[in-house]
């Protein structure tokens, strides 16, 4: 898939020496930026690198770079949990909950087996060290922070005010640690810009801290204090705003390069609306339902991963198109439950209010440029995209358990006004004696229930999910099964039957694939090339044609073969003159096509036009010295030139290249499926 793209041909991985030229000047898939030709703009430099050093330790052996992707997930799960102890203030048993949340999660199968979405792993890395290097240095998690000052009928810690004074009076050029590590984060995939709205949130969470406490204490909020929370506060947001603003210019330029390549015509590359065809939709009311649609989509992937797919392009998810589809029931729960879970965080304690909140922070800035609310992006759903959410969701459930065990669920009522110090709550000890002790039991004995068995569900699903992804024949095929919907899933599993030889599942897929996208001619092109191996060439013919006539994806297939093989469907059934144009047309889009050449020359050698026909071999000969047919049929057609010693040597290079190479009386043409 990508991997080879992204990796095993881009230069930036792959050539003898790297120049940071160059490294800038191509985007993720090593394709230049600037100039002729498609390119997305996804600029991904960082984790370009991580490639390159994997490269350069142990060559394109694939093992290295899954042990590297295992590595950085582990990783990220470890920084997860830190957040927990220094961000959000729980102790260590709450931070290894959370680390292992995050890393059984079955979504996070995509992004550690699939070796491109390194970019998401590394983005998260980072984004999460950012947030911790802030909290440690920033924004200590108080004991007792309440959020607003109306709310002063809490109980307040006396040394609440002093240590979150010591928060604030770090000097704030240290600010550089955490932006920097964000500013690496949307290096390594854009959506990690977006994690500047954490310390921006926490900023707001400790003024409104502050402002309550010094309510609650009658005191004054100190100029000191205002100043440096204003200071912080100003140079979070610059340096966001001009990060941001950097990576939205480039999301405007993807979206031109998008709409050229949409409407170029001819043999260029064209962009089908494959990738997300809700983007092209005219109706902008069903742009919107079916965007809506799709979070509810991500909301059962976070929630309940049963089912997972690598691929949920064109008819995997069909657009809403009415408001009485109720499939629109699915975004209506997620907007509800998700309202109601920041409603359900505001009534918590002020210990586990902040920390749900930037929890459930966590997760929306991180889905937001996922979410198509902000621009259209390049896939309807990828499962890839829930890595940096899924953190935000760990640490919320974490938060909402802890809440539970400790008791704090249950509304705390403000005592009466002439019993202003006595608070009437039900006492509840953990584990200690008292009359809460039974209750503190049950909830402990619930917490460990829910967790265990949920971890071990995620565990299985993450297991049989990994066994899918085991090798790529093993995958198309479960997924194709999985999703015959999706015009991907549908061509990959018809080019893994294809190469095992089942002709009949490889063209039943094929179909599937054509009729979920029938604008691509990849499924039409692939189809022809199967008929001409079963010798159907008339039928060949048909899908051949119909395949010129689509739009192409040249990171696929190029457009040279597609003509190349029509050309010899149409020689096939007698065409001589109508192939002969048909290859001429693939060696004006590729001068460089050895096996054009090669075919080029046999179908003059049939119409009795010897010399060109054997220039034209030549031509593939001197392209492709090491392919002993070519040196076969240029020694066929010197004989018939006359030329016998030509002859004689040319056979000769063919039978040291092939010695067991059978007998040689024709000029072949050759066949060869492309990739």
């Amino acid at each position: 898939m990508d991997d080879t793209v992204g990796i095993v041909r881009n230069p930036n991985v792959v050539a003898e020496s790297l120049s940071f030229a160059e490294l800038m000047r191509r985007d993720f898939w090593g394709l230049p930026m600037h100039g002729s030709g498609w390119t997305n703009k996804s600029f991904r430099p960082l984790t370009t690198l991580t490639f390159r050093w994997n490269y350069l330790l142990h060559g394109l052996e694939s093992s290295g770079f899954h042990a590297t992707n295992i590595l950085l997930h582990c990783l990220s799960s470890l920084v997860l949990g830190q957040i927990i102890a220094t961000a959000l203030g729980f102790s260590g048993s709450w931070a290894a909950l959370a680390s292992v949340l995050f890393g059984v999660h079955p979504v996070h199968a995509e992004n550690v087996l699939y070796l491109v979405c390194r970019a998401d792993i590394l983005a998260c890395l980072l984004g999460l060290m950012a947030i911790n290097a802030y909290a440690a240095g920033f924004s200590p998690p108080a004991p007792l922070r309440p959020l607003w000052p109306t709310l002063r009928a809490r109980p307040f810690d006396a040394h609440a005010f002093a240590a979150f004074a010591g928060g604030l009076s770090q000097n704030p050029l240290l600010l550089i640690v955490p932006c920097s590590l964000i500013v690496a984060s949307g290096l390594c995939k854009e959506s990690g810009f977006m994690l500047f709205a954490i310390p921006m949130l926490m900023e707001l969470l400790d003024f409104l801290t502050m402002q309550a406490i010094a309510h609650h204490q009658k005191e004054r909020l100190g100029k000191r204090v205002v100043r440096r929370l204003r200071l912080r506060a100003g140079l979070l947001v610059a340096r966001s705003a001009v990060a941001i603003a950097s990576f939205y210019r480039r999301l405007r330029t993807v979206l031109v390069f998008v709409a050229r390549y949409r409407h170029t015509g001819g043999t260029s590359l064209n962009m089908s609306p494959q990738d997300n065809p809700i983007s092209f939709e005219s109706d902008r009311k069903v742009r919107i339902l079916s965007y809506a649609f799709l979070h509810g989509v991500y909301m059962r992937l976070l929630v309940w991963p049963q089912f997972l797919c690598y691929d949920y392009s064109m008819d995997a998810i069909p657009m809403v198109r009415e408001l009485l589809d109720c499939r629109l029931l699915a975004p209506v729960a997620a907007y509800l439950g998700f309202v109601a879970l920041v409603s359900f965080m505001l009534q918590l304690p002020s210990r586990h209010r902040r920390a749900g909140l930037i929890a459930l922070a966590l997760v929306v800035v991180s889905f937001l440029p996922a979410s198509n609310i902000l621009f259209p992006v390049g896939t309807v759903v990828g499962e890839r995209l829930l890595y940096i959410p899924s953190a935000g969701y760990s640490l919320a459930l974490v938060v909402v358990l802890h809440a539970y065990l400790q008791g704090t669920l249950a509304k705390v009522r403000a005592p009466p006004r002439s019993e202003p110090t006595k608070i009437r709550r039900k006492e509840i000890h953990s584990w200690g004696i008292g009359p809460g002790r039974n209750e503190a039991m049950r909830r402990g004995f619930k917490v460990i229930l829910f967790a265990s068995s949920g971890l071990a569900a995620l565990s299985l699903r993450t297991w049989l999910r990994v066994s899918d992804w085991e090798s790529s024949d093993t995958l198309f095929i479960r997924d194709g099964a999985r999703q015959p919907s999706s015009s991907k899933t549908q061509f990959n599993l018809g080019i893994t039957w294809m190469q095992l030889q089942e002709w009949d599942a490889a063209v039943d897929a094929l179909v599937r694939c054509a009729w979920a996208d029938p604008l691509s001619s990849l499924p039409f092109y692939r189809i022809g090339q199967i008929e001409i191996l079963r010798g159907r060439f008339d039928s060949a013919e048909r899908w051949l044609a119909a395949a010129i006539d689509k739009f192409g994806a040249s990171l696929m297939v190029r457009d040279e073969e597609v003509f190349h093989d029509l050309a010899l469907a149409m020689f096939q059934n007698g065409k001589v003159d109508q192939a002969e144009t048909r290859l001429r047309i693939s060696l004006q889009l590729n001068p460089d096509f050895a096996k054009g050449w090669n075919n080029m020359g046999c179908c003059l050698a049939s119409k009795m036009n010897l010399n060109d026909g054997a220039r034209a071999v030549r031509k593939a000969v001197s392209l492709n010295p090491d392919n002993p047919q070519y040196w076969a049929n240029l020694a066929v057609l010197s004989q018939h030139l006359g030329d016998y010693s030509a002859s004689q040597s040319a056979m000769s290079n063919a039978y040291q290249l092939w010695p067991t190479m059978p007998e040689h009386r024709d000029c072949a043409w050759e066949f060869a499926p492309a990739g």
